[in-house]
């Protein structure tokens, strides 16, 4: 039977009269949900819907910007992210980002004389100096040197031209297709642009580099130039890393025709978000109120956890069936408002053969959002799985079994050379 709901009238709730747009009405007037509460209650009511409640999607000032994932690289806010603009400086994530794959930070760069005359923001290199590759991106990174880039960029690809030609290709790799470079440094030139988005790939691609991620993060650090200076130290342009404890990057950048830019990236208990910010006169309010909103509106769910057992891979001939298999790796994945929560687990297994050892690569553990890959993760082995018994004694077996036939072999052979010997002695005449 259908259960209907009873109403129970109230006699002591009398109508009262309503005043809307100079109109009186005897309709019963509707208070609040809180207003037979206590004043304390009420307050706590309000305070727990305010909680509840999403926060207000930020108004940024800037001309375009993204709020992204950086592990996932979904976005959680955009705001043009796909025009194409001047970068200014933040070019240099992907200078950098090409250095870092390209040498190694303890190469010696002998700096040229067309690396000098690069203005301005110079940290005043001299021809024929050599600088470690190290301290080169130091100085790329926080005092944005420009003759640093074309320094870099000459050492990597003997040229800013063939240097260029490198970045335009990685930011193909990357999927960043509204970006085309024409120098290292991001002083404006024709056809030298990009876009927030992709200025988000890129430095979550910088950000896997432990030593881009250390430097950014640095308010200041000296640079070694043994030639000329000896240690000099260098303040990060970036002010937005004083102004809250969890900002742990990136890169500022300004020239007339970017205006005020930022890449910023912020980190909450393993949860790192970026922030591009292109073009606004409060860039740095504009990016703080875009990861605040980041962390407040959206959290962060995890699939897979590093060391967690996710599998059962079979093993051939070995003295267990299966082996555990664990993720090398955390899987975890933004869900909130606006983000369809379609995120998956495949995971993918090797054909395995005993012997398996601890930590070996069993399979792949990837985290799909439909049919793209968001992160992966290699599988390995909680535990070593030796031959099976079976299998031992069979092997130790054969191996006996084949000794004995070599040694039968060699005995049989052995007795017809020394019976063949016999032979020829007693053929031989006796000697006088």
């Amino acid at each position: 039977m259908r259960k209907r709901e009873s109403r129970i009238r109230r006699p002591w709730r009398r109508a009262e009269t309503c005043v809307r747009d100079g109109h009186s009405s005897s309709r019963p007037h509707r208070r609040p949900a809180f207003w037979g509460l206590s004043p304390l209650a009420a307050a706590l009511w309000l305070l727990l819907t305010a909680a509840i409640a999403p926060a207000a999607r930020p108004v940024v000032d800037a001309k375009s910007a993204v709020l992204v994932d950086a592990a996932t690289g979904v976005m959680l806010y955009g705001k043009a992210p796909h025009q194409r603009r001047p970068v200014a400086s933040t070019t240099k994530i992907m200078t950098a980002l090409i250095a870092l794959e390209s040498s190694s930070p303890d190469d010696w760069v002998t700096v040229s004389k067309n690396a000098t005359r690069v203005e301005p923001s110079i940290l005043d290199l001299k021809p024929g100096e050599r600088v470690r590759m190290n301290d080169l991106l130091t100085a790329l990174l926080l005092k944005s040197a420009n003759d640093a880039a074309v320094a870099i960029a000459e050492h990597v690809s003997g040229s800013v031209k063939t240097f260029a030609d490198k970045m335009n290709a990685r930011a193909r790799e990357l999927g960043a297709r509204d970006t085309h470079f024409v120098n290292p440094h991001g002083l404006n030139e024709p056809g030298h642009y990009s876009s927030a988005y992709d200025l988000a790939l890129i430095t979550r691609e910088a950000l896997k580099y432990p030593l881009f991620r250390e430097l950014v993060g640095k308010k200041a650090a000296e640079v070694f130039r043994p030639d000329t200076v000896g240690e000099e130290v260098v303040s990060n342009h970036n002010k937005l890393l004083w102004r809250s404890d969890y900002v742990d990057g990136v890169k500022t950048g300004y020239v007339a025709a970017a205006g005020p830019c930022i890449v910023a990236s912020a980190t909450k208990n393993g949860w790192q978000l970026v922030a591009v910010v292109l073009d606004s006169p409060q860039r740095y309010d504009d990016a703080l109120a875009l990861l605040n909103w980041g962390f407040t509106t959206f959290q962060r769910k995890t699939y897979a956890e590093q060391g967690e057992a996710v599998d059962r891979v079979r093993v051939r001939r070995g003295r267990k069936a299966v082996v555990g298999a664990v993720c090398k790796n955390t899987l975890a994945a933004v869900v909130g408002p606006g983000i369809e929560d379609d995120y998956r687990l495949d995971l993918r297994e090797k054909s395995l053969e005993a012997p398996v050892k601890k930590g070996a690569v069993v399979g792949e553990a990837r985290l799909m959002s439909g049919e793209k890959v968001l992160l992966s993760s290699p599988l390995i082995a909680a535990e070593a799985v030796p031959l099976s018994r079976v299998v031992v004694a069979w092997w130790w077996g054969w191996r006996m079994a084949l000794g004995l036939a070599a040694m039968a072999v060699m005995v049989r052979t052995s007795a017809k050379i020394i019976k063949a010997n016999r032979r020829r002695r007693r053929r031989l005449p006796p000697q006088v």
